[in-house]
C-alpha cells in the first residue's frame, strides 16, 4: 500500500495527464495503469494498445511474451502481463476500431504549454525547484531511450513480423517526447504542490527536506498516452547521484560504484559510472581485460578500465612498461612505473603512471592507483612530475606528497 504522500502525488499526476487529454478535447480514459518500471511500459503499452485493435491471435501474444521472459527476466514478463490485462480489459475486439491504438503524445505535447500556462495562473507562489536536477533527468532519459531500445530489439527484433511485434517496435519510444519536456515536468509539479500535504515538522516518519522534496519532484516520469487507456511509471525507488565541484557552481550527475544508481522497484535499473551510462558488467566488474580492450564505445572502455584499478588492468592486460621502475621521491618507500596504453584506449595517445597514494588506507594498506600522463613522458620520474607541474629535477627535491 503506498504512504499517504506517494498516493497524493499519484493522483496529482493522474490530474496532470486529465489536462493534458482535456487540452486536446479528449475524454480522460477510464482504464489508468501504473506499471513498475519503464520498462515495463515500453512492453505492455503498445501490447495493450495492439489488442485494442482486435488483434486476438493468442499464439503470437504467447511467443512475445515468452520472448519478453527470456530477454527481460520472467518478473518484467509477469509485470507486463498483468499490466496489459488491466489496460486491455474490456477493450474492443473489432479490428475497425483502430483509432484505440493512438498514442497521442504529439496531440499533447503541442498543447502542453498552454495547459501550464493555465495552471500557473490559479497556482500563487509556485517554484520551480525540482528534486533532481533538469540534466540529470535528460541524462537519464538518454541512457533508459538505450535500455529500452536494446531490450526491445532482443524481445521483438530480428526477422519475424507480425502485428504485435510491429506495433511494439513502432510504439516503444512514444512516451520519451514527454519526458524529456521541461514543460510536462512543471505541469506535474504544478499539481504535485496542490496536492501533497504542506509540510510538517513533527511528521518523524518523513523529514522535513523530503517533504519539501516530495511537493517539488513528479512523482511519474514517464507515460504512454492512448486514448483507451494511460499507463504512468513512478519515479525510481532509489536513485543514486554525485556532486561535481562545490558551491554555487556545483551540479550533480549518477553515480554508484556497487549497484544500479537507478533502480525500479521491480529490479530494473540503469548503471552509472560518474555520469557515464554503462553495463551492468562495468559496474560489477566481471569483464575480463580482453572483454575491455574490444569494447567500441571508448567511454565504457575508460569506465571499465577505472572501475578495474589501473593496477589491476595493466597487470592483466599485460602492458608494455616503459623503462623500469624507479623509487618515488616524492613517497619514500614507494616505486614509479610507467606503462603504454594502447592507442585505441583513448581518443588521444597518453601512458599511464603507476603509483602508490602517499596515505595509509583504513585497513592500513596503500593503495596502488594509476594517472594518464602524455604519450611523450619518456620515464616515470618526468610522468609524476608532469602531473604536478614541475619538472624531473624539481619533482625530485618536493617535498613528500600526501
Amino acid at each position: 500500500m503506498p504512504r499517504d504522500d506517494t498516493a497524493a502525488e499519484r493522483r496529482a499526476w493522474e490530474s496532470a495527464a486529465r489536462a493534458c487529454y482535456q487540452k486536446i478535447g479528449l475524454p480522460f480514459p477510464e482504464r489508468v495503469v501504473w506499471v513498475s518500471s519503464p520498462l515495463v511500459g515500453a512492453f505492455a503499452a503498445p501490447i495493450a494498445a495492439c489488442l485494442s485493435t482486435g488483434h486476438r491471435n493468442n499464439r503470437v501474444l504467447e511467443s512475445v511474451y515468452r520472448a519478453v521472459d527470456d530477454t527481460a527476466g520472467e518478473a518484467v514478463g509477469h509485470a507486463v502481463r498483468a499490466a496489459v490485462r488491466v489496460a486491455a480489459d474490456g477493450a474492443v475486439s473489432d479490428p475497425v476500431h483502430g483509432a484505440a491504438a493512438t498514442a497521442l503524445h504529439t496531440e499533447i505535447a503541442e498543447t502542453m504549454a498552454s495547459a501550464v500556462r493555465e495552471k500557473a495562473r490559479v497556482t500563487p507562489a509556485y517554484k520551480e525547484s525540482r528534486k533532481v536536477p533538469t540534466g540529470v533527468l535528460a541524462t537519464l532519459a538518454t541512457a533508459l531511450e538505450a535500455a529500452v531500445e536494446a531490450a526491445v530489439d532482443a524481445a521483438v527484433g530480428g526477422p519475424r513480423q507480425d502485428t504485435i511485434r510491429g506495433e511494439v517496435r513502432r510504439l516503444w519510444r512514444a512516451h520519451l517526447a514527454g519526458q524529456r519536456s521541461d514543460t510536462w515536468l512543471t505541469l506535474v509539479g504544478l499539481f504535485v504542490q496542490d496536492a501533497v500535504p504542506p509540510i510538517d515538522e513533527h511528521r518523524s516518519w518523513l523529514t522535513v527536506a523530503e517533504q519539501a522534496a516530495a511537493r517539488s519532484a513528479p512523482a511519474g516520469w514517464w507515460w504512454w498516452p492512448f486514448q483507451d487507456f494511460v499507463m504512468l511509471c513512478p519515479r525510481p525507488a532509489e536513485l543514486h547521484l554525485e556532486q561535481v565541484g562545490e558551491d554555487a557552481g556545483a551540479t550533480h550527475r549518477p553515480h554508484r560504484a556497487d549497484g544500479p544508481a537507478v533502480d525500479w522497484a521491480d529490479g530494473f535499473g540503469l548503471y552509472f559510472w560518474h555520469g557515464t551510462h554503462v553495463t551492468q558488467a562495468v559496474i560489477d566488474d566481471t569483464l575480463t581485460a580482453d572483454e575491455i580492450l574490444r569494447e567500441t564505445n571508448v567511454e565504457i572502455r575508460r569506465c571499465a578500465i577505472e572501475r578495474r584499478g589501473w593496477d589491476r588492468f595493466i597487470t592483466e592486460a599485460r602492458l608494455a612498461q616503459v623503462g623500469p621502475a624507479v623509487p618515488d621521491p616524492g613517497n619514500p618507500g614507494q616505486t614509479l612505473t610507467l606503462h603504454e596504453v594502447p592507442a585505441d584506449i583513448y581518443a588521444t595517445r597518453v601512458r599511464v603512471l603507476l603509483c602508490t597514494n602517499g596515505t595509509v588506507e583504513r585497513d592500513g594498506t596503500r593503495r596502488r592507483f594509476g594517472l594518464t600522463v602524455p604519450a611523450d613522458c619518456a620515464d616515470p620520474l618526468q610522468a609524476a612530475a608532469w602531473t604536478y607541474g614541475l619538472t624531473s629535477a624539481q619533482y625530485i627535491t618536493a617535498q613528500r606528497r600526501s
